[in-house]
């Protein structure tokens, strides 16, 4: 799956806390997306699946503003590692400018940009791709909405908020939002006059907000965990591809043509793995001899010739 098409672990795990609050299987909800606690913050789900799935729950709990509801729920703590570090920022400026910078840890199918006109600013919401469901599209800016006058003891406001997907403006989004929701419009988008942005925020916390700046920094910093591969990955071992077939609940046939699509092999995987636990271990202060039994090989020279075709060095010279 192409990490621009996702939707990150990171934002999906207290997503999945707040459909518990709703009386909802949260764990299960992850465990439909091939998510358990080993799974990496910066492993992307494909979006299309969480907008449907998002869309049943919706529509079971017949919840036309289920954006809304979440949102809400979102207003008690904020949601997840990205939320503590915009809303532990000084003022609503800064919140803003940490959450375009830092959108990625969120999304690769959208990017936030700030643009300055006379008076006021707009957030837009850019897509990387065509379709988005509007559950995931209006469920940030409603967030942001709640998040911010809750902050700001009930001093923000929004000075406009447009998406461009169909819909009405009820009383549920002009509750939160504290302004008529434009649907169909040129963009997904919100204004907010600019002495708005001088609001001090009442959960700032400058210490443990630089410490979690540089924390996800480094998210931002690694590539992209690919879902599917990193279950892959994960269950392999030295088994068959029969059994790993079976244990990710796929057919072989179906575990081929998704390697095939993903330009990889069951060996070249195996190898990938294995190279990651080898400079772990090398990285510790491991002996070269004592990382080659670690890792089953019956010889340390049979580990240095692998370590060689994988690198193109020696592990020695690590």
């Amino acid at each position: 799956m192409d990490p621009v098409q996702g939707v990150s672990v990171a934002f999906l795990r207290p997503l999945a806390e707040l459909l518990t609050k709703l009386g909802l299987d949260g764990p299960g909800f992850l465990a439909r997306f091939g998510v358990d606690e080993q799974t990496a913050p910066n492993t992307y789900v494909p979006a299309a699946d969480l907008d449907h799935a998002l869309d049943v729950i919706a529509k079971e709990r017949q919840d036309p503003a289920f954006a809304v509801t979440l949102a809400k729920l979102a207003t008690a703590r904020p949601l997840g590692l990205f939320g503590h570090l915009i809303w532990l920022s000084g003022t609503v400026g800064d919140a803003l400018e940490r959450a375009v910078k830092f959108w990625v840890v969120v999304s690769k199918r959208s990017t936030l940009v700030l643009e300055e006109h006379p008076g006021f600013i707009t957030i837009r919401q850019v897509p990387a791709v065509a379709e988005r469901g509007r559950i995931l599209v209006e469920f940030p800016f409603a967030s942001l909405a709640a998040r911010a006058r809750s902050a700001t003891e009930g001093t923000f406001r929004l000075r406009d908020v447009r998406f461009r997907h169909a819909g009405e403006s009820t009383p549920a989004y002009e509750e939160l939002f504290g302004v008529p929701v434009h649907f169909g419009a040129s963009d997904d988008a919100i204004d907010i006059a600019v002495e708005q942005l001088a609001l001090p925020l009442v959960s700032s916390d400058p210490i443990t907000s630089a410490a979690l700046e540089a924390k996800i920094a480094q998210l931002t910093a690694a590539a992209p965990v690919d879902l599917f591969l990193d279950r892959v990955r994960r269950v392999a071992g030295d088994g068959s591809p029969a059994a790993i077939a079976k244990a990710l609940g796929i057919s072989e046939r179906t575990l081929r043509r998704q390697l095939e699509q993903h330009g990889t092999t069951l060996r070249e995987l195996a190898d990938q793995t294995q190279r990651e636990r080898a400079d772990g271990l090398l990285a510790a202060g491991k002996t070269v001899k004592e990382v080659a039994f670690e890792l089953g090989f019956s010889e340390p020279s049979a580990f240095s010739r692998a370590y060689k075709r994988w690198t193109g060095k020696a592990p020695s010279s690590t």
